[in-house]
């Protein structure tokens, strides 16, 4: 979505842009999409704002989450809106399943081609968003992402979606899955130590394709925080409500209806107070749907 917009905006005026992040680039996708595609980012913290006239933030609202919590001119996000949500030009449209749909129709107007590797980018994101247009995808998601898969690189586009993983991946995955509960129809998986927070939120649609598995609750400790995932497949579940039901502060969770995420400081936290602050959650999340947390039994030894 960013680079979307720097580069409409650089090429209808005479502005120069620069694309800002914080936290990681820790998936294995996104890192391949932002090395193949040439995708020039800069860490927030190292920018001097006083010299840009204009802040715009995408794919998220002030305060929510990661997003750090300061005033914008512009805000263009599909995410529900926040009460205390304020730009010059405010775009919130939480009704389509992907924020880069939206960039991509401006782009579409206003005429000018679509570079190969920009459509690379956005064909990447409308299917990581919407799992391969599976989820939360309306009409306006799919014209955007045929429009820019016909004009998207083939090759670069498989080595994003298939990117080779490092060692920690799959010590990863192994302690979840030793580490992983289940009753009827739910899934509760503690992580432990992550080496990246998107490994929370990797394992929660991994574990929602078990059958018969229609929600999912992955706990991840990265450096003082306790990183939270829930995924659902009921199309209307408000699963951004449930989690933030479950923290008890809207300020750390956002999401949609079918995916959740959000984070708990545990800076204050003594070590041995942070196992009980993750049993306690998964209680409140058992306790959401009617069950016992003692319900849960490991999904491991249920397989052998």
């Amino acid at each position: 979505s960013a680079a979307v917009l720097s580069f409409l905006v650089e090429n209808r005026t005479e502005l120069k842009t620069s694309i800002a992040y914080t936290g990681l680039i820790g998936r294995a996708e996104n890192q391949a999409m932002v090395r193949d595609l040439d995708i020039r980012m800069k860490w927030l913290q190292r920018i001097k704002l006083d010299k840009y006239d204009c802040l715009a933030l995408v794919d998220g609202q002030p305060g929510a989450g990661n997003t750090p919590d300061m005033e914008y001119d512009i805000v263009i996000d599909h995410h529900p809106k926040r009460n205390d949500t304020r730009a010059d030009l405010l775009v919130i449209e939480p009704h389509i399943g992907v924020t880069a749909t939206i960039l991509t129709e401006w782009l579409l107007e206003s005429g000018i081609d679509i570079p190969t590797d920009l459509a690379t980018a956005v064909t990447y994101a409308i299917a990581s968003e919407t799992q391969d247009l599976g989820r939360e995808t309306t009409q306006r998601d799919l014209n955007a992402y045929i429009t820019v898969f016909a004009r998207s690189s083939m090759r670069k586009l498989a080595g994003i979606l298939h990117p080779r993983l490092p060692h920690s991946y799959y010590l990863t995955l192994n302690k979840t899955l030793q580490h992983t509960t289940f009753f009827r129809n739910i899934i509760c998986a503690v992580l432990g130590n992550v080496p990246n927070p998107e490994m929370v939120s990797e394992m929660a649609d991994f574990l929602l394709r078990r059958e018969r598995t229609t929600w999912t609750f992955c706990i991840g400790r990265f450096k003082d925080a306790l990183i939270l995932s829930v995924r659902t497949s009921h199309q209307d579940a408000k699963a951004y409500q449930v989690l933030q039901k479950i923290v008890g502060n809207s300020r750390y969770v956002g999401g949609h209806d079918t995916m959740a995420g959000g984070q708990i400081s545990t800076k204050d936290f003594p070590a041995k107070d942070i196992a009980k602050e993750e049993s306690q959650l998964i209680r409140d999340f058992m306790a959401h749907h009617g069950y016992e947390k003692e319900d849960l039994k490991p999904l491991l030894e249920s397989s052998a």
